[in-house]
């Protein structure tokens, strides 16, 4: 079962905040994601968008990445999983913040992303029984 997912997104100061906002609202209300900000390594300020689904709104999460991936993404997910799950519980991916504008859902590995991390419950917890929801779930 799915917890939580937690998302988070930099927006740089060459950004527009509300571009970034709309590609989180694809999975997100925008009236749930939350701000903070932080100073960069230049002294440039960063803002930091969060967001977190809970429980059901975390499952429709994943049927959505299901719908939506392509089957490439899909296959990669699915063979990558055991190193994205940190621990027992905390699986990780990173989608495209780009694509994500567009309504489009990639994965990626550039650090200009979508930064997904969801927790998979499990009683007691084990790595295995998170796999196993994991690959039920992709």
């Amino acid at each position: 079962m799915i917890d939580k997912v937690s998302f988070r997104a930099f927006v740089a100061a060459t950004e527009d905040e509300g571009r970034v906002r709309e590609a989180l609202s694809i999975f997100v209300p925008l009236d749930r994601i939350s701000s903070l900000t932080a100073e960069g390594h230049f002294g440039n300020e960063i803002k930091i968008l969060e967001a977190c689904l809970r429980k059901k709104e975390g499952q429709a999460f994943f049927q959505i990445l299901s719908e939506q991936l392509s089957p490439e993404d899909q296959l990669r997910l699915r063979r990558e999983m055991p190193d994205r799950l940190e621990g027992d519980s905390h699986f990780h991916l990173r989608l495209d913040k780009q694509a994500a504008y567009k309504g489009l859902l990639r994965l990626t590995d550039s650090k200009d992303a979508i930064d997904v991390c969801a927790l998979v419950k499990t009683y007691p917890a084990r790595r295995e029984s998170a796999l196993k929801i994991l690959s039920e779930l992709i």
